[in-house]
């Protein structure tokens, strides 16, 4: 499904699925928020670059820097829009086990974001009685921080609980428990057994898809095209039910029983901070890659640099490579004018390279790694 069917348009939460392409797209109204548009940073994808159906979000830095019109009052009707959200499979879900609920301001720019108060608004219907009322940003921004302050203890027993099922179904924080087993069937049987979390999977209504959606895009092509399509698990081809509800934890019970259906989809936690991810590309990754809201660079990028450094400390070969790199590009840097010693350069760069990757892959030993760089410093 490409996109929100118009007669779907109401103020609710609406998710559906691409397990293809790892996407989840999901529609919510949001009043007040500053979320930022990001272009899709996947190479060689031209179709979802053109695709101005999805929205793919950066992550908001800080409520406090929101500018609040304290005069001018203007009616809040919610309404879902029709351009929909696009993020990485379980992003959500992820999120929620990741958000910072101790305030309203760190749970709204770790979560509340993107997502909008929406799935929480059983706990303070009375915002919804004023939305023939005109009223100013400022008030506003008080009834979502009503909404935050009546759902807080809930919102931390939902996380929570999320959690402890996340850990056992993944093997994750110690737990080793019936590690044999693969996720459905743990996690079907955790909720049979534990907590309220059998609860969560109730009041999310089913919308199914239909091929009206795909005929209308695709009644041109021709049948070879279609076959072809299908067979190759064409994402634009499939049929994606929608899921909606007005509830938080149900629609993450509902993210996290697709999750758990998925062989080549898993949970970890990352070694630096902490927080949960869904590996982007090997199943044995150890860093996240997750926005900080603080703008620092990401645990992968931090790790993968941290895991350099050690290689450089540990073999004298690599730390060779990097100090003549450093000298060779600070000479040529000097020497603009020198044509030939830009190209000099960019050739035992470019021999450097290949040796050390020869020697990653174990066809070339350390000594003789070392001896070429010392014989062509």
């Amino acid at each position: 499904m490409r996109e929100l069917p118009r007669h779907l348009v109401l103020e609710d939460f609406y998710i559906w699925f691409n397990m293809k392409d790892k996407e989840e797209y999901y529609a919510t109204p949001l009043y007040l928020y500053n979320v930022l548009r990001k272009d899709t940073d996947k190479e060689n994808d031209e179709e979802k670059k053109k695709d101005e159906t999805r929205v793919y979000l950066e992550l908001e830095k800080d409520i406090s820097k929101t500018k609040l019109n304290k005069k001018k009052e203007v009616i809040r009707q919610p309404s879902t829009i029709y351009i929909h959200y696009a993020e990485s499979i379980g992003s959500l879900l992820i999120n929620f086990l990741n958000a910072d609920f101790s305030s309203f301001q760190s749970a709204y720019n770790t979560f509340f974001y993107a997502y909008g108060f929406e799935l929480i608004k059983e706990y303070t219907p009375y915002i919804y009685s004023k939305t023939d009322e005109c009223i100013t940003d400022v008030e506003f921004m008080k009834m979502l921080e009503d909404i935050y302050n009546t759902s807080l203890d809930d919102l931390l027993e939902w996380q929570d609980n999320f959690k402890k099922c996340v850990d056992f179904v993944y093997n994750l924080n110690g737990n080793e428990e019936l590690k044999e087993y693969n996720t459905y069937s743990k996690f079907v049987a955790y909720t049979i057994k534990h907590n309220e979390l059998y609860t969560y999977s109730q009041d999310v209504e089913v919308i199914l898809d239909n091929y009206i959606n795909i005929h209308n895009h695709h009644h041109n092509e021709s049948i070879e095209y279609l076959i072809k399509g299908i067979e190759d698990k064409n994402p634009n081809l499939e049929l994606h039910n929608v899921y909606t509800s007005t509830k938080l934890r149900s629609i993450c019970f509902t993210i996290l029983d697709q999750l758990v259906r998925q062989e080549n989809l898993s949970i970890k936690t990352c070694q630096i901070c902490g927080r949960y991810f869904i590996p982007t590309f090997r199943q044995n990754e150890i860093y996240c890659d997750l926005k900080n809201v603080d703008g620092t660079p990401t645990c992968r990028d931090k790790g993968a640099s941290e895991t350099y450094k050690k290689s450089l400390k540990s073999n004298p070969a690599l730390l060779l490579y990097r100090r003549t790199y450093q000298q060779k590009v600070m000479t040529v840097y000097r020497n603009k004018e020198n044509k030939q010693l830009k190209k000099d350069f960019d050739k035992w760069k470019k021999e450097a390279q290949e040796k050390i990757k020869l020697f990653k892959k174990g066809k070339l030993d350390e000594d003789t790694l070392y001896n070429w760089m010392i014989e062509n410093k």
